[in-house]
């Protein structure tokens, strides 16, 4: 045999001897885990529990569960939610004909809002619409809502939830499971304590039932109607707009404005008068008792000094005086005073 051939028999003697030790582990391990098993389900049946294979049946009904719901959900769970910006002419027009179309379609509207906008003599309305329709009628209301106008914007957003009801329904198949074990050991229970420990648990169990189906079916509302939210304007007036329609008024509509205006300047006067007047009346007290006093410290002093001594010139002439002295000839002052002299005189001389 050559040297060549010597070789390749060493090589197939090393591969046929790597192959049998490779057989033997694995047949020590599959051995050892049957061992381990055995030990295990010893343990578990020699258990405090009493409930002998429990975590047994637990472990194969969450597999079933899991493959059960698997198998029963094949289509993709998809939440569509939707948002669109129409301009209109007519807002009423335009709101009213969406929400025919959603309940046309068997859907409905679950909110609304509306606004009226001024601007001098121009108004617009805006708001919005959320309707809620089925999930196979959402494009064709979205084609109703751009037959109302000029769309600005449009877009779309989905949500596969399809890996959440699967993970939920075997985790409901799970739970629905283990309720029904505790309520057969609790029929079958004859001690109180256990009896009390069954039933606490079997409240838990129950309240997480009740979570669960209520996730699951707002997940499955959301999934069957579709949610689109319609924001409806109407066209913005710009400020040449609103000059021409204020010049391309009747005479009459402008005059009334006037008189309109005139009013409730009026109104606004009258009003602002009337809730001034009790300030007014209470402010008038000081001012008038101030301007009184005032005036009486300005007036000068009439009559005698203080000394007693009227003063020395003549007394006043009245018009009467007069009137006689004219009558008696015409003589003045000093014709009278010296007729008073010579009536003084002791010869009695004229």
């Amino acid at each position: 045999m050559s040297s060549r051939g010597r070789v390749l028999a060493v090589v197939a003697l090393l591969l046929l001897a790597g192959c049998a030790g490779m057989g033997g582990s694995g047949a020590s391990a599959g051995d050892g885990g049957g061992g381990d098993g055995a030990q295990m389900a010893a343990s578990g049946g020699d258990g405090g529990s009493g409930n002998p294979g429990a975590e047994a049946a637990d472990r194969a009904s969450n597999g079933a569960a899991a493959v059960s719901a698997q198998a029963v959900r094949t289509d993709r769970a998809i939440i569509r939610t939707g948002r669109m910006v129409v301009e209109v002419e007519n807002f009423t027009r335009a709101s009213s004909a969406v929400a025919a179309a959603a309940r046309e379609r068997g859907g409905y509207v679950s909110d609304s809002n509306s606004q009226l906008h001024r601007d001098g003599d121009g108004s617009w309305y805006t708001g919005y619409v959320v309707v809620r329709v089925p999930s196979d009628q959402f494009r064709s209301v979205q084609e109703t809502v751009s037959e109302q106008g000029t769309v600005r914007s449009e877009e779309t957003t989905t949500e596969d939830v399809t890996d959440q009801l699967v993970d939920l329904e075997a985790r409901l198949e799970n739970l629905r499971s283990r309720r029904d074990r505790l309520r057969t050991f609790y029929e079958e229970a004859d001690d109180t304590e256990e009896l009390l420990r069954i039933e606490e648990q079997l409240s838990s169990v129950q309240s997480d039932i009740e979570r669960l189906e209520a996730k699951k079916r707002s997940l499955e509302q959301r999934v069957a109607y579709s949610t689109l939210r319609v924001e409806i304007h109407e066209p913005t007036p710009g400020i040449d707009e609103i000059r021409t329609q204020y010049h391309e008024q009747s005479l009459v509509s402008v005059f009334l404005s006037s008189v309109q205006d005139v009013y409730v300047f009026g109104r606004a006067t009258l009003v602002t008068v009337v809730a001034a007047a009790p300030w007014l009346a209470v402010l008038a007290v000081p001012v008038v008792g101030g301007h009184r006093l005032l005036r009486g410290r300005s007036l000068p002093l009439v009559g005698p000094s203080d000394g007693g001594t009227a003063s020395d010139g003549p007394p006043p002439r009245d018009d009467r005086t007069a009137a006689n002295d004219a009558e008696d000839g015409g003589s003045g002052p000093g014709e009278t005073d010296a007729n008073e002299a010579a009536d003084e005189s002791p010869d009695g001389e004229r």
